[in-house]
């Protein structure tokens, strides 16, 4: 068994899930950036094109973890209807669909980030009166 301060680190190897596997590491990365409002402002404000390289990380960061539990974005009218779900724990089949549409690429994508900075790094530091999730 692994010591360590967390319950992730109290299990075994065979214990943990594909979830669990480096989810410490990365949240111990991202930790510098919980209060960063303004991350979170600059990739609601404009979810493509050009970031800091501050965001660029977070967001390299998110996208680089196990497809397995994730949420994704998907086209479920062509060009008029996103949702957003998740992937199973085996990473091959959706689990879950949000139940929200979304009218914008740029609006699910926006849900899907606020999702991922939760699992990730924890509580928005900034909360919205129309944040959906």
């Amino acid at each position: 068994m692994t010591e360590g301060p967390g319950a992730e680190f109290s299990k075994s190897w065979v214990e943990r899930s594909v979830e669990d596997a480096g989810t410490a590491a990365v949240r111990a990365a991202l930790a510098a950036f919980a209060e960063r409002f303004d991350l979170v402002r600059e990739f609601l404000d404009a979810p493509f094109g050009r970031h800091s390289a501050d965001l660029r990380f977070v967001l390299d960061v998110m996208r680089s973890q196990p497809t397995a539990g994730k949420w994704f974005t998907i086209m479920t009218k062509p060009y008029s209807e996103w949702r957003a779900a998740r992937w199973s724990p085996d990473g091959l089949d959706i689990a879950e669909m949000a139940p929200a549409c979304f009218q914008t690429r740029e609006d699910v994508e926006r849900w899907v980030f606020k999702q991922r900075w939760r699992h990730l790094i924890g509580a928005l530091p900034l909360q919205e009166s129309d944040d959906e999730a």
